[in-house]
């Protein structure tokens, strides 16, 4: 059985409460809430929280004026992520002086309010994070790991450049508990690209560098910034870093620009992607079964030799995260102890040719009728490519009738090549 999570909700509109309470149920947290600064001391003391969203705005107490309760108590070192419709600049930096660790705005974002709280979850416990684990103990990541912590010695600024799915944080994070958990924190800042809150992060980037001695600050989706914030943020890091002896780490991927990578003063770094790896993806692949074994008490399995060779000759366009994905999918499956060809090819059918699930991000915010539509046309145009568009073996592989699979291809509006009638 899984280990939940526990999180606390503190807001005084009980639609808010109710929304974030659904989205966080679907994702297996456990959930408790409160609708002032009275209920959430007595919640706390019920049942601390491995993580709160915290209402700045509430009538009798506000939530800052709770926060700063809280960050002088030593027993409620828990996370604490704000919630506002109506932060100002001022209000962002106090809080984030009495330790909040990120902002979501209202309306709620699905997709921001999910992110957070993996991201601060996977922080509250050294090493829980399967990225960062896999990254630290893997040989050949390990390695790189030694060759960055070289140069991290000699430069402050970085340019961490990689594929999409190779987990640039994973790798600061693994960095900073090989090297720095002793002296300083880590800390992310992650940019939105929404106008309304640009004001907010930025100036939550420069506190974090203000307070960053000794720490390392990761800095994500600059790409989003308009070219003057750019400018003016380049300028404030290379400034920041002559005052500061904080590391400072900024994430791009190789679709995104890397004007960062020509600044003077930035070091650039290649995180490499997992198929340099291939020799270790047998071993890799079991220390993520018993990562979770261990965390999560899910039952082991094990791969079989053909499995193991299938994987260790596969290219991995998903890189770490699909293999996590995959291992993850494997043991939501507990019916047989030995992994065989045929349920990773079905996963990685279904991961498609990049790696990633063919669904959206935003599944949690459609009807369940939309959320079926797009799962059935992800699947059947991943299994028509495999087929080579042969609808006749289309049609056992799926197990449908052809005259209903055709129905079902034009509802989803999906393209398929018709036979053409010969003539005699």
């Amino acid at each position: 059985m899984s280990i939940e999570k526990h999180i606390l909700i503190v807001d005084d509109e009980l639609e808010i409460r109710k929304i974030i309470q659904e989205i966080l149920k679907d994702e297996g947290y456990s959930t408790s809430t409160a609708s002032s600064a009275k209920e959430a001391r007595a919640e706390v003391k019920n049942k601390k929280p491995d993580l709160v969203f915290l209402d700045i705005w509430m009538p009798e107490e506000d939530g800052i004026s709770l926060l700063k309760d809280w960050t002088n108590q030593p027993e409620t070192d828990f996370p604490v992520i704000m919630i506002s419709g109506h932060a100002t600049i001022e209000t962002a930096i106090e809080a984030t002086k009495l330790g909040a660790k990120d902002f979501v705005e209202k309306p709620v974002s699905i997709e921001k309010l999910l992110a957070s709280a993996q991201e601060f979850l996977a922080q509250s416990i050294i090493g829980e994070d399967i990225f960062s684990h896999l990254v630290q103990n893997t040989p050949a990541f390990k390695k790189t790991l030694d060759e960055i912590n070289l140069l991290v010695k000699q430069n402050n600024i970085f340019v961490l450049q990689a594929e999409e799915g190779t987990e640039k944080a994973a790798w600061v994070r693994a960095l900073y508990l090989s090297q720095y958990s002793d002296m300083g924190e880590l800390q992310k800042i992650q940019f939105s690209g929404e106008e309304r809150v640009e004001n907010e992060e930025i100036a939550a980037l420069y506190k974090a560098l203000e307070n960053g001695n000794n720490s390392l600050v990761y800095i994500e989706n600059i790409h989003k910034l308009s070219e003057t914030e750019k400018s003016n943020i380049r300028e404030g890091l290379m400034t920041s870093s002559k005052k500061s002896k904080a590391k400072i780490f900024i994430g791009i991927s190789a679709k995104e620009e890397t004007a960062f990578i020509n600044q003077e003063g930035f070091t650039e770094l290649n995180i490499p992607p997992l198929r340099a790896s291939l020799k270790e993806i047998a071993q890799i692949l079991d220390d993520a079964v018993k990562f979770f074994v261990e965390k999560d008490g899910q039952g082991y399995r094990r791969f079989s030799l053909a499995a193991q060779n299938m994987l260790s000759k596969y290219q991995w366009p998903g890189n770490l995260r699909q293999l996590v994905d995959l291992v993850q999918s494997l043991l939501s499956r507990r019916d047989k102890e030995i992994v065989n060809v045929d349920e990773i090819q079905e996963i990685i059918t279904l991961q498609g040719p990049g790696g990633n699930i063919l669904i959206e991000n935003n599944i949690l915010s459609l009807s369940m009728k939309e959320a079926k539509k797009l799962f059935e046309r992800a699947y059947l145009t991943r299994q028509l490519e495999l087929v080579g568009g042969k609808i006749s073996e289309l049609s056992r592989r799926v197990d449908m009738e052809r005259t209903n699979l055709y129905r079902k291809l034009q509802s989803l509006d999906i393209e398929y090549k018709k036979k053409k009638k010969t003539t005699s």
